[in-house]
């Protein structure tokens, strides 16, 4: 009989190995669907950000097609206003030229005007002498 109760308590042990397992597998299932259900929800939150993120990406494309424009806008007001620059600093060149040159002619008449004057008044003084001699 004494096999029979090794028998017995071996099937004892093995009954109670068996219920630890079990419970082991109950837990270890539990956490393995806890685990799937939070990929799952990762997963989920993954999918919504790439649509989130393409949907930024589109967003972005377009501000930079619309940047792209607006610079090369700007270029060619740049360029305008360059050539504009250039055509102004001409024209200021060319009003200083004539400034100097309205200068030189207004010396050289301001010089004929008052030669022409003296000498005019150099005649009035010479006819006044004589016509004072002739008085006298």
């Amino acid at each position: 009989m004494a096999d029979s109760n090794d028998v017995q308590q071996l099937i004892q042990v093995l009954t109670g190995r068996l219920d630890r397992q079990e419970k082991q597998q109950e837990v270890t299932n539990d956490l393995l669907l806890r685990m799937l259900t939070q990929q799952e929800a990762m997963f989920q939150l993954q999918q919504n950000f790439q649509r989130s993120q393409q949907g930024f990406n589109e967003r972005q494309e377009q501000f930079n097609e619309r940047q792209e424009k607006f610079n090369e806008r700007q270029e060619k007001f740049n360029e305008r206003q360059d050539q504009y620059s250039i055509i102004f600093l001409d024209e200021i060149h060319d009003i200083k030229h004539d400034v100097r040159e309205l200068k030189k002619d207004i010396g050289i008449l301001k010089d004929v005007t008052l030669k022409q004057h003296d000498e005019r008044l150099k005649k009035l003084e010479d006819f006044m002498d004589g016509l004072l001699r002739k008085a006298s």
